[in-house]
């Protein structure tokens, strides 16, 4: 992996593998609050920055891990998805990984112009058990 791409930040709990999140920890410990769900300003269209011989800094055929302080299907970040999709759809020489605890969600967010995928992105889908979901409450799981 070259590197990590956080479009936005922030996340809601929703299973019990939430229980000892990093991202939360992390948060904490900058005196931050994890459920407070923005876009970033600087590191949005980090895939999309060139250096100043107008090289993109990602090179081509490099892997890139996003949302690794999110939910890339998180439902708070369906206003911003689009845009996101528009960065990998530029840059389809770079291999974009996807995290997510919402695997349900996947279909309904996909891009206009999905098809049968794109060559470029993959899931990484955190599964931690089979049991039916507890409604995604973020009171259900404690900070």
């Amino acid at each position: 992996m070259h590197d990590i791409w956080n479009p936005w930040h922030g996340c809601r709990k929703c299973s019990e593998g939430c229980e000892n999140c990093y991202m939360y920890f992390l948060d904490r410990m900058r005196d931050q609050d994890g459920r407070r769900i923005y876009k970033t300003k600087s590191g949005f269209r980090y895939p999309l920055s060139k250096d100043r011989q107008g090289q993109y800094k990602i090179k081509s055929g490099e892997m890139i891990r996003v949302c690794m302080t999110s939910d890339f299907f998180l439902e708070e970040a369906d206003p911003w998805r689009e845009e996101a999709w528009a960065v990998m759809r530029q840059r389809k020489d770079v291999k974009f990984f996807l995290l997510t605890k919402r695997p349900q969600r996947v279909a309904s967010c996909l891009p206009y112009d999905w098809g049968e995928g794109w060559e470029n992105v993959f899931f990484n889908v955190t599964c931690e058990n089979q049991e039916p979901e507890k409604g995604g409450r973020e009171d259900s799981y404690p900070l």
